[in-house]
């Protein structure tokens, strides 16, 4: 976590030192220091506790561990987890002097300490994600739609859905396979059309359908 000194120079401020200060630690001392000439309390900046900001940042970094002990994340969907349940409320700001953007910013501040730590990564959250909705019988337009919705990084998305047509046509046909006996093409076209159909559902693309019928 920040010091009380990068806390400060984060907010545009001078270092603690430069403040007539003999030290970070006077900042949350709770005594007066006549050098700010009466403009800050000790460990307020106009009404910001340094201390509290600490607390409320480590606070979202311990949700934002438990959410990854649970399972893999990507990062827009654990920003999206995060804010939900920090909202940045007109009460939170008033506690920190109506300071807008302060939770998105702390938040920002802890998904990239996650990523450092590699507690979280898009790549192996993606790793993960296509995996398991493999295995449910999801094409690769689906698969694409579901992790656009939790991760930014559409490089590593599509490098990860990069497979041979012929393997997203197997795909099709044990999906065919497990929800109508067989991946036989239909003599009739009505017949042919709802499974067709149903595999559009599933994500895959119409020349994956075409390949998917033997």
């Amino acid at each position: 976590m920040k010091s009380a000194e990068e806390f400060l120079a984060e907010l545009g401020l001078k270092s603690g030192a430069d403040l007539g200060l003999d030290s970070p630690a006077e900042l949350t001392s709770g005594q007066k220091t006549p050098q700010t000439n009466g403009l800050f309390e000790a460990g307020r900046i106009d009404g910001i506790t340094v201390a509290d900001v600490a607390e409320l940042s480590q606070k979202i970094e311990a949700k934002a561990v438990a959410l990854l002990a649970m399972r893999e994340h990507g990062a827009k969907e654990l920003r999206q987890k995060l804010l939900t349940k920090f909202p940045e409320t007109p009460e939170l700001l008033a506690q920190y002097a109506e300071q807008p953007g302060l939770v998105k910013r702390l938040v920002s501040e802890v998904i990239e300490l996650c990523r450092m730590n590699n507690w979280q990564s898009d790549e192996r959250y993606i790793e993960q994600a296509v995996r398991n909705y493999v295995d449910k019988g999801h094409g690769p337009q689906k698969i694409r739609q579901k992790l656009q919705q939790t991760c930014d990084d559409s490089a590593l998305i599509s490098a990860a859905l990069d497979w041979d047509e012929s393997d997203w046509a197997e795909l099709a046909q044990r999906v065919l396979e497990k929800k109508y006996g067989d991946a036989k093409k239909p003599a009739e076209q009505k017949e042919q059309a709802r499974r067709m159909r149903f595999l559009q559902s599933r994500g895959f693309a119409p020349s994956t359908i075409w390949k998917a019928f033997r």
